[in-house]
C-alpha cells in the first residue's frame, strides 16, 4: 500500500468508481439477456434444423452462452466491489480533509505529505495559555504538529487502504472470466460432481484434497451450484462458489429490486462482527434460493473458541433473513471473537400469521425435509471444529419451529457439545423423552428456555402437538431461567418469543453463557409439571 498525498485525497473522485458500478450492472443486464436471445434462438431450430452443422451451432452457442454468463457474474460482483469500495473511499477521503481543514485552521502547515509544521509565530491564544513563554508556547506547538502529523498520516493510510481493497476486490471480482469448458481440467474430471450425492463426507474432503488449487479454483467456476451447496466440500470452496451463486442470483432476478439488493448485499463488504475494526467479506457456505437454502458464517473460526449454530423458526426467508444475521453478529461481537456463529436455513420454513399460518406451523414435513440436512450439515461443523487444533464447543440452537427441526436432527444423529430448544415449538417430531435422542456425542448437554406468557406455551406438550413433547419438562433437559429485561421488569408475555434473542436481558446472556461454556441461571419453577394454561405468567 502507498500512501496517498494530500492532492491525490482532493483530486479522487468516488462518485467515478459508483459510475463505474452502474456501467457494469447494465452490461451485466445487457449480456446476460442477449446471449439468452441467441442461445434460445439456436436451440428453437431444432425442429427443422438438424445435422452435424446444427449440431455444433448449438454445442458453439452453449459455449459462448457460458462464457456470457462467467463474464455477466464478474460484471455483478465488480459493481458490487465498486460500490463498496466508492462508500468506504469516500468516508476516509473525507475524514483526511476534514482533518486537514481543522489543522491549517489552527495556523499550523499541512504538507502535502500529510506532514504538518507549527507556525513560525505563535497564536495569541497558545502564547496566552503559555503564560507568554514564547519557547514553552513553540514547544506547545512543536507537540501538537507531531501528534497532528500522526494523526493525518494514519487517516492517509486508511485512505491508501480502501483504494487497495477496492482494486483488490475489482481485481478479484473479474479474475478467471474467460476459462476452458472442458469437463476435464488439469487432470480432474468435473463430471464428478454428480456422483457426490451418493459419496460419503469423508470421500468428498479427501477427493478435494488430492486436487492442486489451480483444480479446485476450476472446479469452483465450472461447478459452483454444486461446489457452494455440498457438505463435505472445504468452506473455504464454499464460500468462494457462492460468490458466483449469489452473482448469477442477481443476473437471474432482475426486476425484482428487493431481492436485488439483498443479494448485492451479500457479495459487499461489512463491519468485522468480532468489532476488531476491519471491514470483512460475508462467508456464505450454502446459497440456493431454488430450496430456500441459506447458510452463513458470521465470525472468525481462526480466534473462535466456541461456535453457535441458530435454526430460526416460523416465516424466515432468505431474502427476510437480515435479522438472523444481525442477531448472531450481537453474540459474536459480545465475545470479541471467541465465538463464532452459523444461521442455519437448510429448506423453507412455515409461513403465515396468527391465526392463518396455525396450520403451516403446525405442518411437520418442514423439520422432517430439513433434520436430515441439518444432521448431514453438523458432520460438517464438527470436522471444522476438530480441524481448528483446539477444543471448540458446538452449540445448536432450536428457535421456535427451529426448536422442531433441531429435535428431530438430534433424533436422527446430530452432533452437538450442546443442543438448546429456545422457546421451541417441541422436542422434535416423534420424541416424547430424551431417549428417543441419537446424538452422535453421548455426553451431550442439553438445555430448554421458554419465557412465561410466551404465546408458544400454549402449544408445547400438548397432546396434540405434533412436534413432540415439552423441553421445558423433560427430564435430562436443563431448564433455564429467563430473568429479567435491562430496562426493567421480568422477561415474558406475547414479545418475548423474539426478546429473548434480540433483547438486553438475563435471557440474551444466558444464551451466550451457554454458547461460550460459562455459568448459566437455572430456572426454578416448581410448578413446571402444571398445564401451561395455568402456568404463572409473571
Amino acid at each position: 500500500m502507498t500512501r496517498p498525498t494530500i492532492s491525490q485525497a482532493q483530486s479522487w473522485q468516488p462518485d467515478s468508481l459508483r459510475e463505474a458500478a452502474d456501467a457494469w450492472d447494465a452490461a451485466a443486464g445487457d449480456a446476460h439477456r442477449e446471449f439468452d436471445v441467441v442461445v434460445r434462438g439456436v436451440q428453437d431450430t431444432r425442429d427443422f434444423w438438424s445435422g452435424d452443422a446444427a449440431n455444433a451451432a448449438r454445442d458453439r452457442a452453449a459455449k459462448v452462452a457460458g462464457e456470457a454468463g462467467k463474464l455477466s457474474r464478474a460484471l455483478v460482483a465488480a459493481a458490487v466491489a465498486a460500490r463498496d469500495g466508492a462508500e468506504q473511499i469516500a468516508a476516509a477521503r473525507d475524514d483526511v480533509l476534514k482533518s486537514v481543514a481543522a489543522v491549517r485552521s489552527l495556523g499550523f502547515i499541512v504538507a502535502d505529505d500529510g506532514s504538518v509544521t507549527p507556525p513560525a509565530v505563535p497564536p495569541p491564544a497558545v502564547l496566552a495559555t503559555a503564560g507568554g513563554d514564547v519557547v514553552l508556547a513553540q514547544d506547545v506547538l512543536h507537540s501538537g504538529a507531531e501528534e497532528f502529523t500522526h494523526e493525518i498520516g494514519a487517516k492517509l493510510d486508511a485512505l491508501g487502504a480502501a483504494d487497495d481493497d477496492a482494486a483488490h476486490d475489482v481485481d478479484d471480482a473479474f479474475h478467471g472470466v474467460i476459462t476452458p469448458e472442458p469437463t476435464t481440467v488439469n487432470g480432474v474430471d468435473t463430471t464428478v460432481v454428480a456422483k457426490w450425492p451418493s459419496m460419503s463426507q469423508d470421500d468428498i474432503r479427501a477427493q478435494i484434497a488430492a486436487m492442486t488449487p489451480q483444480q479446485r479454483g476450476q472446479l469452483v467456476e465450472l461447478c459452483p451450484q454444486q461446489v457452494g451447496n455440498t457438505d463435505g466440500v472445504p468452506w473455504d470452496i464454499r464460500i468462494a462458489a457462492n460468490r458466483i451463486n449469489i452473482a448469477q442470483a442477481i443476473l437471474d432476478s432482475r426486476g425484482d429490486q428487493r431481492r436485488v439488493a439483498f443479494y448485492q448485499s451479500l457479495l459487499g463488504e461489512v463491519a468485522d462482527p468480532t468489532g476488531k475494526g476491519a471491514r470483512v467479506q460475508r462467508k456464505v457456505l450454502a446459497f440456493d434460493p431454488g430450496r430456500s437454502s441459506f447458510v452463513e458464517l458470521i465470525g472468525d473460526l481462526g480466534t473462535a473458541k466456541n461456535v453457535g449454530v441458530l435454526v430460526p423458526g416460523m416465516n424466515t426467508t432468505i431474502e427476510g433473513s437480515k435479522a438472523n444475521t444481525d442477531t448472531a453478529a450481537r453474540f459474536v461481537n459480545e465475545s470479541r471473537g471467541d465465538l463464532a456463529m452459523v444461521t442455519y436455513l437448510g429448506g423453507p420454513f412455515p409461513q403465515g400469521g396468527f391465526p392463518d399460518g396455525l396450520d403451516d406451523a403446525m405442518d411437520t414435513r418442514y423439520a422432517l425435509d430439513m433434520a436430515p440436512r441439518l444432521v448431514s450439515f453438523s458432520e460438517d461443523v464438527n470436522h471444522v471444529a476438530d480441524g481448528l487444533g483446539r477444543d471448540v464447543g458446538v452449540t445448536y440452537i432450536g428457535h421456535s419451529y427451529g426448536g422442531s427441526i433441531l429435535g428431530t436432527a438430534e433424533a436422527m444423529g446430530l452432533t452437538a457439545d450442546r443442543t438448546l430448544y429456545l422457546e421451541a415449538a417441541g422436542a422434535g417430531v416423534g420424541v416424547e423423552d430424551v431417549g428417543d435422542y441419537h446424538d452422535r456425542n453421548p455426553d451431550v448437554m442439553r438445555f430448554s428456555m421458554t419465557a412465561p406468557g410466551d404465546w408458544i406455551d400454549l402449544v408445547q406438550g400438548l397432546s396434540l402437538n405434533p412436534h413432540g413433547a415439552d423441553p421445558d419438562g423433560m427430564a435430562g433437559v436443563i431448564h433455564l431461567a429467563t430473568g429479567n429485561y435491562d430496562s426493567g421488569g421480568p422477561v415474558g408475555g406475547f414479545h418475548s418469543h423474539g426478546d429473548v434473542l434480540d433483547r438486553p436481558s438475563d435471557a440474551w446472556r444466558n444464551i451466550y453463557a451457554i454458547m461460550t461454556n460459562q455459568p448459566y441461571s437455572v430456572h426454578l419453577n416448581p410448578l413446571w409439571f402444571m398445564p401451561p394454561w395455568l402456568r404463572p405468567t409473571g
